[in-house]
């Protein structure tokens, strides 16, 4: 090797090592949450067309524990809480730190209430929706407004 190809040997490794530290921490894929769960397998689901991933929470203690102590949430991802029979399951925003909207779904995914900004400053009111759901979304405050979500339409993926 040439002592004039040694600099650009050395360019290389470096710009191949940047790459390789974007891609690990997410910035280049266009995640820089503070909080990724390790291993967590994000569901793909649709909000009347519109992609969401989800983190689904199917157990009790999952429920349980939602997104509570989480500091934020990209605007693409959102937390599916998942029961065994239909009932009206209440919300109420415990340690949350941040503001929520909040979907009912019944069993074939149709919005059947709907709580908007839900606001950590609401904790301890407890909000019931009007009908029985299968299914609770949780999405970050202004989703609805901005996708124009209302009562009626269909979340699919499920």
């Amino acid at each position: 090797m040439y002592d004039a190809d040694k600099p650009m040997l050395v360019g290389l490794i470096l710009i191949v090592s940047v790459l390789l530290g974007l891609l690990a921490t997410g910035i280049w894929s266009g995640t820089v949450l503070p909080y990724e769960p390790a291993g967590m397998y994000l569901k793909k689901i649709e909000v009347d067309g519109t992609p969401l991933r989800v983190e689904v929470a199917d157990s009790e203690e999952e429920r349980i524990n939602g997104l509570s102590g989480r500091t934020r949430m990209a605007e693409d991802r959102g937390m599916l809480f998942v029961f065994e029979e239909p009932g009206k399951y209440p919300i109420w925003m415990r340690n949350m730190q941040f503001p929520l909207d909040v979907f009912w779904l019944d069993g074939s995914g149709v919005v059947v209430d709907i709580w908007e900004n839900a606001s950590p400053d609401s904790y301890p009111q407890i909000f019931e929706p009007r009908a029985e759901a299968y299914y609770i979304l949780e999405t970050v405050a202004g989703f609805s407004e901005v996708y124009n979500v209302k009562i009626g339409d269909r979340v699919t993926g499920l």
